[in-house]
């Protein structure tokens, strides 16, 4: 069931982040959930404006792109992404 957020978590930005070990992992991004779920849960598309931080990034032809990179601990994911970001300025970093 959901939990509830740390008193020094309150009024900060938080990003979604999918933590998992030896298993599959779907992430719905859309407007609704796929099935009813068990507990009260809003979507991203629900959140109030009050919860959220909207950060536009300019786009020449209306589509954007996600990069999800993936890589073991110690292997050098995090330098990739200096890298890959030095070249690649139109993408932002959330991490």
């Amino acid at each position: 069931p959901p939990q509830q957020l740390p008193e020094n978590l309150q009024g900060k930005v938080l990003f979604p982040t999918l933590t998992y070990r030896n298993m599959s992992v779907h992430a719905n991004f859309g407007p609704a959930a796929y099935v009813p779920l068990p507990f009260k849960c809003r979507t991203l598309q629900q959140a109030a404006v009050e919860d959220v931080e909207v950060v536009t990034y300019p786009s020449s032809n209306g589509k954007y792109e996600v990069l999800f990179p993936v890589g073991l601990p110690g292997e050098g994911v995090f330098d990739w992404a200096d890298w890959f970001l030095q070249r690649n300025p139109h993408y932002a970093e959330i991490s």
